[in-house]
């Protein structure tokens, strides 16, 4: 967990793009929060920032890459890069600190240049309050082939006036001015940023050997609980992978979405629910101290490998009771969430006992999550094949939990995309008292993309009796979510 390296899989199915440079610009930023210049790793998520650079320019057949920011997000050429700024919440908040309106690189920086600019960034850039400082700072440090850009004016279609032609750029490589509403950044997706944001500094907190925040973190359940709450298809299908952490938050923040949307069916008690949400986020943070040679490895763990990874559950007892008021709850968890009924599993216990219901809620999240989600050496599987190979595992949960699991999260659960008997595409805003037949909002087909609209073909499969009436006729799986 202490790496941001993607996979050779990963990397390889990856393509060249402005997302793909975003997102290898967040691995950097992440590795120099943790490591000095001298690290290997850092060396390497530099440098792989920088073919990442000259490869978005070969692409582009330019000598500059722009990326604009505002509201939260980052820009390029006038398209906003929606899932990237969801991971890149430390670097937009930066741009908003200096008060600039994005930032400038250009294909002759040189390895020296971009760590400068990500040592700047990482841990430098406190009390810097403009470009033209943030661009002194670089300059001093010998970065001058990537530049802060001045505030966007939109008058002009420009970043300003500046001496650098590098630092001007057209219109099209900016946010349109008569778009405002179009690049707004909805509160869920803030909300998502937000806890990814937590959920980075979380785990560089504890590499280096720091307290976690555990109040900030709370606050994102608690965040995440409302806006279940006010619009869960909006959360559910926000909660997919970021390409750039290698599966480490994307699967925390999926865990903790899904075991808040059962807990808040199984209790009124709202503080018992948000506190179930810290333990979800905080389930797997033992893995911060777990080699990363084990974590990522792509080959099969050999015995010594396996054991260690396995001690995650202990680590992750001993970083949370290391904080000031750790909540034995949370603390429960992340020890007991690879234990089973039975008392088998990992790691072992001097006085085993049967499971907790918030251990037994994460647990059933946690492995419903690794069951359906995309990893780089498997596909996703279907709702209702993971709901099949839970039940066979036995004495792993207990069978009135499992039951109630599947009836609350539904043969096609909220936020999934749906295929139906109509042809229309759909998707699934919440669940009915019928499991297979739930409620749904088409797509609409424009200009050849899918558009989601809300406010269109809302339909209650419930009431598809009639002959010919739209039902579900299969989930759609190939979103990487």
């Amino acid at each position: 967990m202490c790496d941001q390296i993607l996979s050779e899989d990963e990397r390889g199915a990856r393509q060249d793009g402005p997302v793909s440079f975003v997102d290898e610009l967040v691995v950097a930023l992440t590795n120099a929060r943790i490591y000095d210049r001298k690290h290997p790793r850092l060396a390497t998520a530099v440098e792989t920032l920088g073919q990442g650079l000259a490869s978005l320019c070969r692409e582009t057949e330019s000598d500059t890459v722009r990326l604009g920011a505002a509201d939260g997000f980052l820009f390029f050429r006038n398209r906003p890069l929606l899932g990237a700024s969801l991971a890149a919440r430390r670097l937009t908040r930066t741009l908003e600190e200096v008060e600039a309106g994005g930032l400038a690189f250009q294909r002759k920086a040189t390895q020296e240049e971009l760590f400068a600019f990500v040592h700047f960034v990482a841990r430098s850039s406190k009390g810097v309050e403009s470009p033209k400082q943030a661009n002194a700072a670089l300059s001093q440090a010998g970065c001058l082939h990537v530049e802060f850009l001045p505030p966007y004016e939109e008058a002009t279609g420009t970043w300003g006036e500046t001496s650098s032609d590098s630092r001007s750029a057209e219109f099209e490589d900016a946010p349109e001015a008569s778009s405002e509403q179009r690049i707004e950044m909805d509160m869920p997706s803030r909300v998502y940023q937000d806890v990814v944001s937590s959920l980075q500094d979380s785990m560089v907190r504890s590499c280096s050997g720091d307290n976690l925040d555990i109040t900030t973190m709370q606050a994102r359940a608690e965040s995440i609980l409302k806006q279940l709450k006010d619009d869960t298809s909006a959360m559910m299908r926000l909660a997919r992978y970021e390409r750039y952490d290698a599966f480490t938050f994307g699967h925390s923040i999926r865990v903790c979405f899904v075991a808040l949307n059962f807990a808040r069916h199984l209790t009124d008690d709202t503080q018992l629910v948000e506190r179930i949400g810290l333990a979800a986020l905080m389930h797997d943070i033992g893995k911060a101290w777990v080699p990363f040679e084990v974590l990522h490895s792509t080959d099969r763990l050999s015995d010594a490998e396996r054991a260690e990874m396995n001690m995650h559950p202990v680590h992750g007892g001993q970083i949370l009771l290391g904080n000031e008021n750790p909540d034995p709850l949370a603390v429960a968890v992340a020890f007991s969430h690879h234990r089973n009924m039975n008392g088998s599993g990992y790691p072992n216990a001097i006085h085993p006992g049967s499971l907790s219901t918030p251990t037994m809620i994460v647990k059933l999240a946690d492995v419903y999550e690794a069951l359906t989600a995309a990893r780089p050496y498997k596909p996703r599987m279907s709702p209702t094949r993971a709901y099949r190979i839970m039940m066979d595992m036995g004495d792993h949960f207990e069978p009135s939990m499992l039951r109630r699991f599947i009836e609350v999260n539904g043969f096609y659960p909220v936020g999934s995309r749906v295929k139906l008997t109509t042809g229309e595409v759909a998707r699934v805003t919440a669940q009915t008292d019928h499991m297979a037949r739930p409620h749904v909002v088409t797509e609409l087909a424009a200009s050849g993309e899918q558009l989601f609209r809300e406010d269109v073909a809302a339909l209650d499969l419930r009431q598809a009796e009639a002959k010919d009436a739209p039902a579900v006729a299969d989930i759609i799986l190939d979103e990487v979510a």
